[in-house]
């Protein structure tokens, strides 16, 4: 399974909810489970929220989500001013302030957080994350690929040598 979304959203703060729930929708509808969901769901929602706080003139930014068997990743771009350097890690104080948690959130709660400044301008956020599925999506997929692989057997010429009439 393979499943890409790509939305170009204003800069305002009525475009993260939308992004949150495009991902969690499709996430549940493909059978991942409701905790890694949830955990995608604020990584998300804080890159989201760095570019309508932080990403200065821009008018618009793009997310890029890609749904894979194994992982989700997910871009943020926007042509703001970029990250600089962000090599120190957060102490516990910084996790507790009511700002400033956004970077260590997603560090936290993806596999993987790159914050990078683009070339020529804006920021990228590159997040991540290996999906945990459910025991019936599990079923699901392995009976679709097993059915896959049946149907393709189905209208393929018989090999040599294998004794059926052909």
């Amino acid at each position: 399974m393979r499943i890409q979304v790509v939305m170009t959203l204003p800069r305002e703060a009525r475009s993260v909810p939308v992004v949150r729930r495009t991902v969690a929708t499709a996430l549940t509808s493909a059978g991942v489970t409701h905790e890694c969901v949830g955990e995608v769901e604020v990584a998300l929602s804080e890159a989201c929220t760095n570019v309508y706080r932080h990403a200065g003139p821009a008018a618009s930014y793009e997310v890029v989500i890609n749904i894979g068997d194994e992982q989700l990743t997910m871009d943020v771009l926007d042509s703001g001013a970029g990250f600089g350097n962000l090599e120190t890690a957060p102490t516990a104080t910084d996790l507790d302030a009511e700002g400033g948690r956004g970077i260590a959130l997603m560090r936290a709660l993806s596999d993987r957080a790159v914050f990078d400044t683009v070339s020529g301008g804006g920021g990228s956020v590159h997040l991540m994350k290996h999906l945990r599925w459910t025991n019936e999506s599990v079923d699901w997929r392995l009976a679709d690929a097993a059915a896959l692989d049946g149907a393709a057997l189905d209208g393929a010429p018989d090999p040599p040598g294998s004794g059926a009439p052909g």
